[in-house]
């Protein structure tokens, strides 16, 4: 197996000429539509952006790897930390805030389609990095099975590399594949996508009880607000960020 491994980093980002107080995230890096770091832009970013402004603060974003996310956190880094599924002791977590899709992406002339993890067998996969560690445990047991398998970063050259057929099966996010496919190939409806993973959700944590609970009240708020819609409709041209979630969370 072909793991593709990435430099632990961490960077720091005003998000918006602001005067008011800042309040810091530890997020994520690179990820459109979710992230994009040099332009701080991304739905992601955008949201948390939007709900600390109902706050009277301002978004500082500190980025790094996922997987070093709660790690810098437990060290005292930010108010918040981003991308999480439990709670541990001290710290207070918000309502869902955000929620992803990872599903399979074929070909539709690939024949047999699929119709379970079964059919991954012999067949050349990509995916996102991480994968065989954040989906679950039936995918990674399937791995040894499969004729070739690689995990990247880079996501944005997979929908390209399916399309001529260099590869059999892609793994990502809904929203990360359609924005890559759609930019590598805005008018083609050759790939197919199979969701046998489900929808995951995932809430921030805080130290602060006080400062969560305001945090909190300011993101339901903005989760029922037509600006929520339209901020799905900017980075997605779809709605699919439901207000909760209730399934287990899968890292993209």
């Amino acid at each position: 197996m072909r793991l593709f491994a990435i430099v632990i980093f961490l960077w720091c980002w005003p998000a918006l000429s602001c005067q008011w107080p800042s309040l810091t995230f530890l997020v994520g890096v690179e990820k459109p539509p979710y992230i994009e770091v040099a332009t701080q832009t991304g739905f992601e970013l955008e949201l948390l952006q939007r709900v600390s402004l109902k706050l009277q603060r301002c978004a500082v974003f500190l980025h790094t790897p996922n997987g070093r996310l709660l790690d810098l956190f437990n060290k005292g880094q930010a108010d918040f930390v981003s991308l999480q599924r439990t709670v541990p002791a001290g710290y207070f977590a918000t309502r869902s805030y955000i929620n992803y899709e990872n599903i399979l992406i074929t070909r539709l002339d690939l024949k047999p389609q699929l119709q379970s993890l079964h059919d991954l067998a012999g067949k050349r996969v990509m995916a996102f990095q991480n994968a065989h560690i954040f989906l679950p445990k039936a995918y990674a047991e399937k791995i040894p099975e499969f004729a070739s398998y690689l995990e990247v970063v880079e996501q944005d050259q997979l929908p390209a590399l399916l399309l001529k057929n260099r590869v059999d099966v892609l793994v990502m996010d809904k929203n990360i594949f359609e924005y890559f496919y759609h930019k590598t190939a805005p008018d083609d409806a050759s790939l197919k996508q199979h969701p046998l993973f489900g929808i995951n959700s995932y809430h921030l944590l805080g130290r602060d009880a006080w400062l969560v609970e305001r945090f909190d009240k300011a993101l339901l708020t903005f989760q029922q607000s037509d600006e929520y819609q339209q901020l799905q409709l900017k980075y997605f041209q779809h709605a699919n960020q439901p207000e909760q979630a209730s399934q287990t969370a899968v890292l993209p």
